[in-house]
């Protein structure tokens, strides 16, 4: 009994890791499109493929064969198939210039980029990726109603850089290299916008100073970092018990 009982269970798991199967004998279009919105939006992602693949080749001269390779990318995306979700949204792209779908597929690619991303102090190419697919987006599609979200993730993006320069500017000043400390914090305060660790950025820009013995410019950040930022009481308290040391 025990053993028919795992058997069961090992055959149902099976199953469940293959998805749903969908009879689409004799679906009209429209059906099958309607089943595969639903499917997507029931996050079957692996079904939802399927069933956009089938509409590509049961259909292939349908007006909304550009939909149906975005709606691919989203679903391979969904699925973490990274390669081949940029490689349906680049043939929309590519091959359907006009499409209503090609800002989406552009930023979506970017969205795909930005997933794959690892710890700061990591590999930073999907980052980078990221970005420049970002900057396409921004040159070709400067219209889009995603301008917003693609520039919420431009900060994102930027965020992240400045959190690794700082991480590697704060690296540096432990180990007493003060020049390389700074070109690093520089990079962090000057070429990432208003990142969110910016008055990190300023006090650490202060502790270099202060270790290098110019009290003046050291001051000069840690007013930066209170008057410019967001500090806690307690940060605040921090940042002037060391403008008192000085």
């Amino acid at each position: 009994m025990k053993t028919k009982t795992i058997l069961l269970i090992s055959a149902l798991l099976a199953l469940a890791a293959c998805g749903r199967t969908y009879d689409t004998r004799g679906m009209t279009i429209d059906q099958l499109e309607e089943l595969a919105l639903e499917t997507y939006s029931n996050s079957d992602y692996a079904d939802a493929s399927r069933l956009y693949t089938e509409l590509m080749f049961t259909y292939p001269g349908s007006a909304n064969t550009d939909f149906y390779l975005y709606m691919l990318g989203m679903s391979e995306a969904g699925n973490r198939y990274w390669a081949d979700a940029v490689f349906y949204f680049d043939r929309v792209q590519s091959e359907y210039p006009r499409s209503q779908w090609t800002d989406d597929c552009a930023f979506e690619t970017a969205m795909v980029w930005w997933t794959q991303r690892k710890d700061y102090r990591k590999d930073l190419t999907p980052v980078l990726n990221c970005r420049d697919q970002l900057n396409a987006f921004f040159d070709r599609y400067s219209g889009s109603d995603l301008i917003s979200r693609a520039h919420d993730l431009m900060s994102e993006v930027n965020d992240y850089l400045a959190r690794r320069a700082l991480f590697i500017g704060q690296f540096y000043t432990r180990r007493n290299k003060l020049d390389a400390a700074l070109l690093y914090l520089r990079e962090a305060m000057n070429d990432y916008g208003q990142p969110e660790c910016l008055s990190e950025v300023l006090i650490s820009m202060g502790d270099v100073y202060a270790i290098k013995g110019n009290e003046y410019t050291a001051r000069e950040f840690y007013q930066r970092a209170m008057d410019e930022t967001d500090l806690t009481e307690d940060e605040l308290a921090e940042l002037q018990l060391k403008m008192d040391e000085l």
